[in-house]
């Protein structure tokens, strides 16, 4: 409901409601709410209930760039660790991301680009940075589906993912950080411009 746009920052979430909406008993709210408060999407205050984390122009430049960091080095880490296997998924993670942004379905483009990135940290075997990794990941993609991608920018996904395929191919692990680096900066930019903040200076 929050990707969907259903529930958006700053919207106070009440256990009733949401059990009400959903169908269900309270307990799978109060976990489904924890789990979300782990991922840093909710702030949670005692006898306040919890609240969905507002999202602005900082938060979104300092998100993408920890993802940088951290996407650059798993992407090092799979290029020196990944299986025949692995790459066969990561091709058609990347064969989905293409055709998703064929048909311009932001959702759709936003589910298969975090499969390839998945693929990436499967490979990387670094389960301490894919919990770094998951804090503010939700919000982010909520804003992404919410506002779409700029000229052009779905057509440079599908490049830079190939490149980055190509270098982890190659076990080119240098490259591969810098590349996967990169492309979480023109991610970022983007953003930024499609919510009319300025992009960070460089």
């Amino acid at each position: 409901m929050i990707l969907a746009g259903e529930l958006a920052p700053g919207q106070r979430l009440k256990i009733d409601e949401l059990a009400t909406l959903c169908d269900v008993s309270h307990m799978p709210i109060r976990e489904a709410l924890r789990e979300l408060e782990g991922e840093g999407v909710l702030d949670v205050l005692p006898h306040r209930g919890a609240t969905i984390r507002g999202v602005d122009a900082r938060f979104i430049a300092n998100f993408y760039d920890v993802r940088g960091a951290i996407e650059g080095m798993l992407s090092g880490c799979c290029a020196e660790r990944i299986d025949a296997g692995g790459i066969a998924a990561l091709t058609r993670a990347a064969q989905d991301v293409e055709a998703a942004a064929a048909r311009r379905d932001a959702e759709a483009i936003v589910a298969a680009n975090r499969r390839f990135h998945d693929a990436i940290s499967a490979a990387a075997d670094n389960p301490e940075a894919l919990r770094m990794l998951a804090q503010g990941r939700v919000l982010a993609d909520a804003l992404r589906i919410r506002f779409g991608y700029g000229a052009g920018r779905t057509e440079a996904i599908v490049a830079e993912h190939a490149e980055l395929v190509r270098a982890i191919g190659k076990r080119a692990t240098e490259r591969a950080a810098e590349i996967a680096r990169r492309h979480c900066e023109r991610a970022r930019d983007d953003l930024l411009a499609r919510l009319g903040r300025p992009q960070r200076d460089r």
